[in-house]
Parts: structure tokens; sequence; C-alpha cells
């Protein structure tokens, strides 16, 4: 039992007939009046953690273990609505509709806004649209939350990844805040700053309370390792069953009530137990929090940002630092800066008078000598235009600059050409015109390169995609394409990028990477380097798995050059990446549709049609969609030794995308048929992870075995096991073997290609 709440009696089974309303709560002072309801917050440092999962499910629980009235509120910023589809509910009302009521909100009213579900919990999200949140103020979301305490026992609330006004609003009146983090040292990383931040903004660190979901007992991510990257203790695990939480979601029905007995279930009805028996809500119901927190600038602290986001706390500061001196360059010499733009622009306007630049850059393009004819003219005409409208600058480095970064502008990608021929960087991040951050050594940094205005980047991204026949305007307003390097590209411009054109450039190596600089880097051992050249030679399918920015396409590269010489090699990518040195090979590129809307050839389309130009090998740049059907078709029916990658963070999860993409492909098969394709189809699956110091490594490779009733089974063979971290927080660990021997070395024996079994033993 809960202290000092009304004895249990049956949950109501219909929201609008819950309770009579409470008395109105004391005026708040310096902190928050005690509500009599429990308020539970779920947030997460980082998408794909589970929380909406976890809160819906949890809602349920507590009513069914304390027979008290529940409320779930889907407060998620970015994706609100997805409770409303694990619930299995058409509809459900929000809180933006409320405020009409503002002047006269009391109880009743709130009662009609509450969605009933059919276990007995209430439901609101805060919006239908997105375009109605101006209608909800900070304010009178809490003023609802307020008034919702008396209606309630318990309030859950889904508050996703962004820390904004409202949510802080609900981290203010909760008596305790679950933090979602899973065992992957990334997850972890954004948990401790976010949990660190929280604890910046002044709510105490008794009632942040980390919950770690998707656990495994013999994960190499142990909880010993979790704790010492959090400093801090975790409240409870929440342990992995995939198969349940997928077809719980595919069929809309949380499994705490459709599979009552699992033992993720279990899982559930345990914590909450816990939670009433050892009384800790009560504990934490008395524990002031602040009220009025301020954000200062930082409107969204908890935004996912995959890739480098463990060294957030690093890039806000030089952020800060940066922005500072900018405004103090600008206040001590905005006039100079002023009237260097100025200058530029109009030497800028002048050569477009004396040259067709367009005309001449779409004659001369792909041919060296001609477009280094056509810079050197260019340059002329500058430097000429310059003697006339800029003679009072008289320093020749001053000159040479403007030269440069006008000729840039004129030929190039302007302020973004230093960064291209950068070689440290490796990725570059335009966040608007005045932005721009670069990755070097797998971390993020704050870069002074600025453009001149909005018109100037919008003009960057045109010169990207107007070559290769693609467009982007407010009826397309999103693309992706190629540098001429081969460099991929990914622009978005407004209304879809609220803050200004934003524009990603991943960089393209001039000189392919290969195995040996993978082992030098860290990524994988020598070891592993022939076992997986062993695979590729014996024709085995391989699908590498793993998130964004995590090395999939390099490593895919890497894998692909062991292919032999002699055979013929059919690649199908979206945006054309992979550089591979065998003499037989027919590369293949999607096409986006026209401006009419029509003549879209899809990566579907690429890999049906490769199927009749007598492959020898299909790869794959990337499975996303439908395409995942005729892959497994095709390696199913005599194109053996395909590759390919998909986007999961471990081979289980790879494994049930990839079962899920299949059901993109329109033919509605029985889950048991698609299973046995991928069993059959599948060899080995390579997991490629980005660790928390910005490293990417292999972290297991694992084995499809069979499969066993519904169950595709695995079996891991290599894994990266972490020790730990240095001093410069580099990650440590090593490369060691399962001690499991894989089914088909046997066949590699009789093909002639010897793997020492020696390879495999376990290591203590």
């Amino acid at each position: 039992m809960i202290r000092n709440q009304r004895p249990a009696r049956p949950a109501a089974t219909s929201v609008a007939r819950q309770g009579q309303p409470r008395p109105a709560q004391p005026a708040r002072v310096a902190t928050q009046a005690v509500p009599r309801a429990r308020t539970i917050s779920i947030i997460g440092a980082k998408d794909g953690v589970g929380k909406s999962v976890f809160a819906a499910n949890l809602a349920i629980s507590f009513l069914r273990e304390t027979k008290r009235r529940v409320l779930l509120i889907d407060l998620d910023w970015s994706f609100c609505g997805d409770i409303k589809r694990l619930l299995g509910l058409p509809e459900v009302k929000s809180l933006t509709e409320i405020a009409p009521f503002a002047d006269r909100l009391d109880p009743s009213i709130l009662r009609g806004f509450i969605t009933p579900h059919q276990s007995g919990i209430g439901v609101m999200q805060l919006y239908r649209d997105r375009n109605d949140l101006k209608r909800l103020s900070p304010d009178l979301f809490a003023k609802v939350l307020d008034l919702l305490g008396s209606i309630f026992d318990f309030i859950l609330i889904d508050g996703g990844t962004t820390i904004n006004a409202m949510v802080v609003k609900a981290l203010e009146r909760s008596t305790v805040t679950f933090i979602m983090a899973t065992p992957d040292l990334l997850a972890l990383h954004q948990t401790r700053l976010l949990v660190d931040k929280l604890q910046s903004l002044h709510f105490p660190k008794e009632i942040l309370k980390v919950i770690l979901n998707c656990f495994e007992p013999r994960s190499p991510v142990t909880l010993e390792i979790v704790t010492q990257t959090l400093q801090r203790q975790v409240l409870t695990t929440v342990i992995r069953d995939d198969a349940i939480v997928r077809d719980a979601m595919l069929a809309a029905v949380p499994f705490v009530l459709a599979q009552p007995r699992a033992s993720l279930t279990r899982n559930y009805d345990d914590f909450v137990r816990n939670l009433i028996e050892r009384r800790i809500l009560d504990a934490l119901q008395g524990v002031r929090k602040p009220l009025g927190v301020s954000l200062g600038t930082d409107e969204d602290l908890g935004e996912s940002a995959e890739g480098g986001a463990a060294f957030v706390a690093d890039a806000q500061k030089e952020m800060k630092s940066w922005l500072e001196g900018r405004a103090k360059r600008r206040a001590g010499r905005g006039r100079e800066m002023d009237a260097r733009t100025t200058l530029k622009l109009l030497i800028h306007k002048r050569l477009l008078e004396v040259l067709d630049l367009k005309k001449l850059d779409a004659e001369l393009k792909n041919h060296d000598e001609k477009e280094r004819i056509l810079r050197e003219r260019t340059e002329r005409a500058i430097v000429q235009i310059l003697d006339q409208e800029g003679s009072h600058i008289t320093s020749r480095e001053e000159r040479g600059r403007i030269v440069k970064e006008v000729l840039d502008e004129a030929l190039g990608l302007g302020p973004l050409e230093d960064l291209l021929n950068d070689p440290t960087v490796t990725e570059v991040m335009v966040n608007g015109r005045d932005r721009v951050f670069v990755e070097r050594a797998g971390k993020l940094q704050l870069t002074d390169i600025t453009f001149t205005d909005d018109t100037q980047l919008l003009a960057v991204i045109e010169r990207i995609v107007a070559p290769l026949g693609r467009r982007i305007d407010e009826k397309s307003p999103m693309v992706d394409a190629r540098l001429k390097d081969g460099s991929r590209v990914n622009a978005i411009i407004p209304p879809l990028a609220i803050d200004g054109a934003a524009l990603t450039i991943r960089k393209f190596s001039k000189d392919p990477l290969g195995y040996k600089d993978l082992i030098r880097f860290g990524s994988m051992t020598d070891d592993i380097a022939d076992f997986l050249r062993a695979c590729i030679e014996a024709r085995l399918n391989v699908i590498i798995s793993g998130g964004t920015g995590s090395g999939k396409t390099t490593l895919l590269n890497v894998l692909s050059s062991f292919i032999p010489p002699d055979e013929r090699i059919v690649t199908v990518e979206d945006s054309a990446e992979l550089q591979l040195s065998q003499p037989h090979i027919v590369r293949l590129e999607t096409r986006p549709p026209n401006i009419e809307g029509v003549g879209e050839i899809t990566i579907r389309d690429l890999v049906r049609n490769c199927l009749r130009m007598r492959p020898d090998r299909i790869v794959v740049g990337e499975c996303r969609g439908g395409e995942a059907l005729d892959m497994l078709q095709a390696m199913n029916t005599g194109h053996d030794g395909s590759l390919t990658t998909i986007h999961a963070n471990s081979p289980r999860d790879a494994l049930s995308r990839l079962e899920t993409l299949i059901m993109f492909a329109g033919l509605e098969l029985p889950s048991k048929a698609i299973r046995e394709q991928i069993a059959s189809a599948i060899n080995i699956i390579v997991q490629q992870g980005r660790l928390a110091d910005g490293s990417r490594k292999i972290v297991k490779i694992s084995e499809v075995t069979g499969l066993e009733g519904q169950t595709i089974t695995l079996q891991d063979i290599f894994l990266f096991r972490q020790t730990g971290v240095d001093k410069n927080r580099r990650v440590i660990g090593k490369f060691v073997p399962t001690g499991f021997i894989p089914k088909f070395v046997e066949g590699l024996t009789a093909k002639g290609i010897t793997i020492p079994k020696g390879l495999f033993r376990q290591q203590l």
C-alpha cells in the first residue's frame, strides 16, 4: 500500500467516471506544493532506448498492481503519437485542445479531454497537429498537471528526449524522473550528460533514477561498466525480449496485457510491486523540487544526436566560447567586416557580368584540364575586378584571401572548400548559415566558418545537386546527392528545416581504406580479417549491421575488396560510394523522381534488374525497404556471396529489422515464411559500432545457425570486450573469440579454404 492514500478499490472502466474533484492545491511559493498524485516522468538522452514502450506497459502494471487511477501522458515533443499506436487507440485527445478553456479550467472539464483505454488507464497526448503547440503555454500545461493530480493517483509522463520548457514543468511536478538508458556506451555517455545537466538545473539527484532497458546478463557492457560510466547506481534493469516487444507493437496491444505470464511482464510487475512495498515513491514525494527553472538559451538540451554525441558537453562549451568570441570580433570590427563582405559581393556580381560561369561550368565539368583552365581564367578576372574596385586594400595577404574566397564561391562550395580539402575532416555539418561543425578523429568541433547569408548557403546546395539532375525547392525540400569525388551529401531546406538550411557532407576518402588500415586503427584484428576474407571467398552471404556513422560503408568496401578479381560484381547504391578495385564491376545508382513526380528508380528496381545482368556477386549499399525481400530471394537462388548493410544496433536487431523491411515489399507473407527465408539466406552478421570515444570497431560477428520454432537462432563467434577507458577517455578493450566454431567451417575446408580451429579458442 502507498502511504497516505485511500483504501484500494477496483479500477474504473471509464476514465470519465473516476473520482471526485479534490480540494484546490495550496498556492506555490518557492518550491512545488506536494500534489496528491504520484507523478513519474520518463525521459531519455537519445531516441530508441524504449521510453514509450516502457511508459505504456508500466502504466498498465501500476493499474494492475495498485488498483488505483492511472493516467498516461504522451509528452514526446518530437514523436508525439507513439503511445497512441502502442495502445491501439484510433485517436487520443490532446493537451493543446484545452487552451480555449484556460480561464475556467477545473477537474470536470479536464475529464472530457481524457481518452479511456480498455485496460482502465486514461490517456492524453501533447498534440495532434504540431502546429497547435503555440496554443499551449508552459504555464497552462503546469496548471493542467496540477489539476490532474486531483483526479488521478498515478500520472506517468513519456517526456521524450527534448528537455524544453514544457518538459521542465513536468519534471518540476514529478515525484521521480526515470531516465532510460540501454547498455551501449554511446547511450550511457549521453545519459550521464543528461543527468548532469538536470542536476545543473537544480533537480535533486535523489529523484533522478536510471532505468537500464534491454539488459542481457551476458552483455559485454556489464552492469559494472554501466555503473562506472554513469557514476551512479541503476534503479532497476529491464530484461531484453525483442520478440515479445515486436509482436506487441505489431498487434498494438501492450505485452503486459497480451502476455501477462511472460518473463518481461513479470519484470514490470515486480518493479512496480517493489516501488509500492518499499514506499520508494512515498519517500521521494517529500523531496523539494525547484520552480521556474530557466533553460537559458538551451531550449532542446536532450535532442538526440547519433555519432559523437558522447562529447556534447565539450561541444556546447566550445560553441558558447565561439559565439562569445564572434560577438566580440563583430563588435570590434563590424564595419570592416561589412565593407569586406560588400566588396566580395560586388566582385562576384561583376564576375557574372564578365563570365557566364554557369554555362562554362556545365560545358567543362568532368574535364580536369578544362576545369583547370576555367579556374585560371576566372581567377584572372577576379584579380582585375579587385584592382578596380578594391584598390584601397594594399595587403597582399588580404587580397589573396579575397580572391580565393570569391573563386571558391564562384566555382566551388564557398566557405566549405577548405574543410573539404582538409584530410583530418571526415564529416561537415552545416546547421544554418552561421553554425558549421566538423568531425575530426570521431569528435564534433564547431568551426569559425560562416556563410554571408542564407542565400549563399542555398546557392552552395543548388551547386551540389544541379549537376546530378536533382532539385531542391519548397516542393522537394530535401535531397540526397554526392560530390564529384564521391562524398555523400544530404541537404534539407525550409520549411522542413526550421532554423535555416542544413547540409551534411560525409567525405569520401581519396585513398580507400583497406583491411590493414582498419587493423591499424584497432577496428579489427588480423585474425578477424583472415576470418572475414575466408567468408567472402567461400561465398557466404554477409550483412553488416550498425548505427549511423558507425562505419558500415567503409567496412562493406573493405569486405568487397576480398572478392576475387575474376568475378562479375554489380553494386546497387542510393549514392555511389563504394570504391572497388576489381576490373569487372557494374555500378548502379538510384534516381529520384523528376519535377513532374515521375521517373523514379528505386533500389528495389535496381536489385531486380541486376538479377538479369548475370552477376557473380551483388553488393547493395544499404537495405532499407522492400528490396530486402528481393535481396534474400537472390541469395537463396544461386547469387550467394552477396553483401549489404542494414541499420540496427545488434545482430538480433538486424534480423528483426530485416523481417520488418520484407513486410514493406507488399506481399502478405506469414512470419514463419519470412524467418525461414532469412535463416536460409544469411550466413554471417557483422556488427559495426561507434564507441564513446568516437572510434569505430567491429563489436560482434555472429553466425545465423537456423530456425528453432519461430525464432531465428544466432551464435556469436567474435566479440569486442571493453575493459574500461583510459585517462584520455579512449576505450580500452580487446577482441575475443567466444569458443564457438561456426557450422560452415567444414564447408570451407571442402572448398579448399582452411581456417585454423585454434582461431576460435575461447580466451580466459
